[in-house]
């Protein structure tokens, strides 16, 4: 996906997201800090946890999305406990060592091949502290996940009170369940109050785990599983579950 260019929407659509910050900040006051987010985007988490007292690295790949959090990050008041870095988790995370690590909402998914979910992984192995805690947050390919079929629907709008502007999220996706694969097709529409629209079109994949690969994939990497959760309040993981929350330690 280009993450510059979607930059502008994000907030639109998950700014004022938190349902997962509870979650996220129970493990941080268990782990203490410094607290590493990997995919902070424009800081919805990065930025309420700083606010908590926490000191957070926050890493994205996308200088347009660094530049939102940095501001927004001044306006709040919490600048000087975050540390913005651009750059690519497969390649390098910024030294620790670091208490806890998390990746929230399928960020970890985008890493769209096993060799860079495997880097990442690795990655992080080094930078935590041992006994560091690891949090991911992954969908679950249940049977609805694998029966996508390229059919475009809506999947949110937002509506500017001032300008009388809607901005609709409509959304493809196909499986490959060979590859393990999910297909995305993003397509932003903006609908004026004088009848003119606009249209962008975000091309995005992901590579989906099972719940048996994400445990092996861990404990290669030098992980242990702890916990995994269904939702966000903490119910215990099943089939139909919408997420794979992970709770690992590393161990070697």
């Amino acid at each position: 996906m280009n993450y510059e260019a979607f930059a502008e929407f994000y907030d639109r659509f998950f700014g004022d997201f938190l349902e997962d910050l509870p979650f996220y900040q129970g493990y941080a006051e268990r782990a203490g800090s410094p607290l590493l987010e990997v995919g902070c985007g424009t800081g919805r988490l990065t930025i309420p946890l700083a606010a908590a007292g926490f000191r957070v690295v926050g890493l994205d790949a996308s200088a347009a999305m660094l530049a939102r959090a940095r501001a927004r990050a001044e306006r709040v008041g919490v600048a000087d406990r975050i540390l913005w870095i651009q750059g690519d988790a497969t390649r390098e995370i910024p030294p620790g060592p670091y208490s806890m690590a998390f990746i929230p909402l399928n960020t970890f998914l985008h890493f769209d091949s096993l060799e860079a979910q495997q880097a990442v992984l690795r990655h992080l192995h080094r930078a935590l502290e041992p006994g560091g805690l690891l949090l991911l947050d992954c969908l679950n390919p249940d049977a609805a996940l694998l029966g996508e079929n390229g059919q475009l629907y809506a999947r949110s709008w937002h509506e500017d009170a001032e300008t009388g502007t809607v901005l609709v999220w409509l959304e493809a996706r196909r499986v490959d369940a060979a590859t393990q694969r999910l297909e995305l097709l993003i397509l932003m529409e903006e609908h004026r109050a004088d009848g003119t629209w606009r249209r962008w079109a975000f091309p995005s994949r992901m590579r989906f785990l099972w719940p048996g690969e994400l445990r092996l994939l861990l404990e290669s990497c030098g992980f242990a599983l702890e916990e995994m959760f269904g939702t966000y309040d903490l119910a215990p993981y099943q089939e139909d579950s919408p997420q794979m929350l992970v709770v690992a330690r590393r161990v070697l």
